[in-house]
């Protein structure tokens, strides 16, 4: 699966496609209900892209700092992937707890992309409806496709600086109706994610 993943990424010639693939195909590779890919803006971490989240939690989830026990936040916090198998059960998580029951997750895995040089370039989190935990198998194939699309990600950004394009995406999603189509289109239909 990962040679497939890789030739799709490396196909896509924008920063934006790349990272709409990205989030397609580890939400594919996981088996997940929901997604979304947040790019670092200083402290922060902004929703990009996302699929099947409804409105209420992309609101609370806008900005995220990397001191937050969300599993994104520790993510960024740790520079290494977090797997909440049961936002129930994790203390942690206990502040999400309402908003991941309002969303229709029950469990989410957040992984970051660092370039070799150790840039971070964002964080995936794929969210799923019961309690899960996603294979190592899977969780190894994401890690070696991080160092990929990372560096492919990063290559596209030419001379644009990544927080630009941060807030160019974070801003075109929270502006315009695609994240509530994505999303509606995402509760209706629990099958594999349909490119943007």
């Amino acid at each position: 699966m990962l040679a497939q993943m890789t030739i799709r990424l490396l196909q896509k010639r924008t920063f934006e496609d790349a990272i709409h693939v990205i989030l397609d195909d580890v939400i594919a590779l996981h088996g997940a209900e929901f997604g979304n890919v947040q790019l670092p803006l200083g402290d922060e971490l902004v929703i990009a892209a996302q699929y099947g989240l409804p409105k209420p939690f992309l609101k609370s989830f806008k900005r995220v700092r990397k001191d937050g026990g969300s599993a994104c936040g520790r993510a960024f916090r740790l520079g290494a992937p977090v797997i909440v198998a049961d936002v129930e059960k994790d203390v942690e998580f206990s502040a999400f707890v309402k908003d991941a029951r309002r969303a229709g997750f029950r469990s989410v895995q957040s992984t970051p992309f660092f370039t070799r040089d150790g840039c971070l370039v964002g964080v995936v989190s794929t969210h799923f409806a019961h309690a899960h935990e996603p294979t190592s198998i899977e969780m190894h194939t994401l890690k070696a496709y991080g160092g990929i699309a990372a560096e492919h990600v990063y290559s596209l950004l030419g001379d644009v600086a990544l927080a630009t394009k941060a807030e160019q995406m974070s801003e075109k999603l929270y502006n315009s109706s695609s994240a509530d189509r994505r999303s509606e289109a995402r509760r209706r239909s629990p099958g594999a994610p349909t490119s943007p």
